[in-house]
Parts: structure tokens; C-alpha cells; sequence
């Protein structure tokens, strides 16, 4: 399991990177909190997760 480095958080989401196919189930992981949207451009540094507690973006 993922821990936040700043705050220790262990509720932690997945960044989507680029233009993904919506389905249901994309739709209920955002709900959760489990997935969070990290926008259209992509590069090779782009964080990989997001604390849900401080929002700090890191990777892994």
C-alpha cells in the first residue's frame, strides 16, 4: 500500500493521465476517490497518485 510522503495518508488515488475511454466502471472509481484526472498533456515525470487527505501528487 501507498503512503503520502508529506502527510502519511494512506487514502490514496491513481492519476489518469491523458484522454481515457469513459465507462461505468471509470465513472464509480472517480466516485470512490480512487481514481482523480491529471489532465491531457502527458510527459514522462507526471505523478503517478494523489493523496485524498493533503492532495500533495507524488510517484511511487
Amino acid at each position: 500500500m501507498n503512503e503520502c510522503p508529506k502527510c502519511g495518508g494512506e487514502d490514496i488515488a491513481i492519476i489518469l493521465w491523458g484522454l481515457p475511454k469513459f465507462s461505468e466502471e471509470l465513472e464509480n472509481k472517480v466516485k470512490q476517490k480512487k481514481i482523480v484526472f491529471g489532465g491531457c498533456v502527458v510527459s514522462r515525470n507526471d505523478p503517478q497518485l494523489e493523496c485524498n487527505d493533503c492532495g500533495l501528487r507524488f510517484r511511487k
